[in-house]
């Protein structure tokens, strides 16, 4: 194997120079939910799912007991935040998109 030749000043650059920010593309915008007067206007007004057919969509996603849920804004677009409780004591997080009920993540 051959080494390439590096200048010594660029090599000393190379060094010196602080570490770029790692940035994932993949992250999510950050998600502020909405107050319970909040979230009836934006069912009245046919911007979400009812709260009853999102927990339907999570159930069936996750199986459990529907613990927690909770209408939140995800940048521009509405979300369902809903934690269930399955019977072996392990808890899930469903996120669904708010105007279909998609399942659009799992943890």
């Amino acid at each position: 194997m051959t080494m390439l030749p590096v200048e010594p000043i660029l090599a000393f650059a190379l060094l010196a120079s602080p570490p770029a920010p790692i940035v994932r593309v993949d992250d999510p915008a950050p998600i502020s939910c909405l107050s319970s007067d909040e979230t009836r206007t934006a069912v009245a007004d046919g911007e979400v799912i009812q709260p009853a057919e999102a927990s339907r969509h999570a159930r069936h996603a996750a199986p459990g007991e529907v613990v927690r849920i909770r209408l939140c804004r995800q940048g521009e677009d509405f979300v369902y935040v809903v934690t269930t409780l399955k019977r072996d004591g392990k808890v899930a997080r469903v996120t669904l998109e708010g105007k279909s009920g998609k399942v659009a993540a799992i943890r």
